[in-house]
């Protein structure tokens, strides 16, 4: 049987001749199926007021005003990054076949912005990519020379960023260089851990899409992005921004919900028996 790595490159190549050359290409149709999320996620099981969503708010191509775009960015923003048609096959002949994503999907990386915990402050960019693993190496400033587009997710303010800034530290920690990046990942054979909880359960290696989901798991949010528990499963960026997912209610959080609860019980048997 044909393994999945096999298929994509065969469409990649079939594929080149059927795609415009457009500034932002929409991936091949026939992949359409890779990119979906888990339709029965953790979502659907969820309290509707648990329930979030990613919102695209901004697009960026080189030569626009970057100083307004940037403007707009904040700690926990989604960029998923884009090239044209054009962009793909001129990296290709050059022999950069770190863009064939980019031909195969609609995105062909993702990172999320992360405060930078050294002492000039700013942010910066959290992501994997091959040879170099989990890292913050590039900040903000590197999306000029990149085309994207920003994401955000609603009810970020109910985000752990604490534990954000917590699982990068030990993400890089615990990664290496080129033994960082998940190759099986990227090859769609299984994923590194998806849900962990400590620094016992961080994954050594990740690629781009799914180190922001065991991100935003670590700080309280998961997501519908995998399907068949990450195996055999192609973890995409676009199935990473399009997916809904499911906020983590803390302990605390839980316990003053039960109070509450009670106590408006207590009230209305009061008010019932006046």
């Amino acid at each position: 049987m044909m393994k999945l790595s096999s298929i994509l490159v065969l469409a990649f190549m079939l594929g080149c001749a059927l795609i415009p050359n457009d500034a932002h290409h929409k991936g091949l149709y026939v992949l359409r199926w890779v990119e979906t999320p888990n339709p029965k996620g953790p979502s659907t099981a969820a309290d509707p007021a648990d329930v979030v969503h990613f919102n695209k708010f901004t697009s960026y191509e080189q030569g626009q005003d970057f100083a307004a775009a940037k403007a707009l960015l904040r700690e926990g923003d989604v960029i998923a990054y884009t090239k044209s048609h054009r962009e793909v096959t001129a990296d290709m002949v050059k022999g950069g076949f770190n863009s064939i994503g980019y031909g195969l999907l609609e995105y062909g990386h993702l990172a999320i912005i992360v405060q930078d915990d050294s002492t000039t402050g700013g942010l910066r960019m959290f992501s994997s990519q091959s040879f170099l693993g989990p890292n913050t190496k590039e900040d903000i400033d590197t999306l000029a020379k990149h085309n994207w587009d920003a994401y955000r997710l609603d009810q970020w303010d109910r985000v752990n960023t604490g534990r954000l800034n917590e699982f990068v530290r030990l993400a890089e920690e615990k990664a290496g260089n080129w033994y960082g990046y998940d190759f099986s990942g990227m090859f769609a054979l299984w994923n590194s851990n998806l849900t962990p909880s400590d620094s016992r359960t961080i994954g050594r290696d990740y690629i781009c899409s799914t180190i922001v989901l065991a991100a935003l798991y670590y700080s309280g949010v998961q997501l519908d992005a995998v399907r068949n528990g990450g195996y055999l499963d192609l973890c995409s960026p676009r199935q990473v921004v399009t997916s809904p997912g499911r906020l983590a209610r803390s302990r605390v959080t839980l316990e003053m919900s039960e109070k509450l609860t009670a106590a408006t019980v207590e009230l209305r048997d009061e008010t019932e028996w006046e």
